[in-house]
């Protein structure tokens, strides 16, 4: 996914980042903060535009998990000030089937709002089953290494 990075005066570049990038994934502001380990409070001044990360490790967490391009987010957040986004696909892995019909149909405007909601639900829930995974592979490799 590519978001185009469009500054406006009261809004600003990481603002108008965060909020697309968010709204077309389908996201709350409390999940991605819950994801990125942030407080809500944190995403909310992102998005109207009252601050940007100082941390680029949390801009790292955030490109990581929309799969988008991490110099482009850095730029986006003013972590790169000689750097401008650029308009190139940020994904060089194909979109799996599934996930594009799915993608479809959160963007759908004719699909109802519980149907987005169940769909949306699921994804978090399997999202959080791949996490509890990786956690879990990530103690048993340390274990193999100890």
């Amino acid at each position: 996914m590519h978001v185009g990075n469009t500054p406006t005066p009261e809004r600003g570049n990481w603002a108008t980042y965060v909020t697309a990038t968010r709204e077309h994934i389908g996201m709350s502001k409390a999940e991605l903060a819950r994801r990125l380990e942030v407080d809500r409070g944190t995403v909310i001044r992102w998005e109207s535009g009252k601050s940007r990360p100082e941390d680029a490790e949390v801009v790292a967490r955030f490109a990581d998990l929309f799969g988008l391009d991490a110099d482009e987010a850095l730029a986006a957040a003013g972590l790169r000030p000689n750097a401008t986004p650029t308009a190139r696909p940020t994904r060089d892995v194909p979109l799996d089937p599934d996930l594009k019909v799915i993608m479809r149909r959160l963007t759908d405007p004719n699909v109802s709002e519980p149907e987005k909601n169940t769909i949306r639900a699921t994804l978090r829930y399997l999202a959080q089953l791949a996490e509890q995974q990786e956690r879990g592979a990530g103690r048993n490799q340390d274990r193999a290494t100890s």
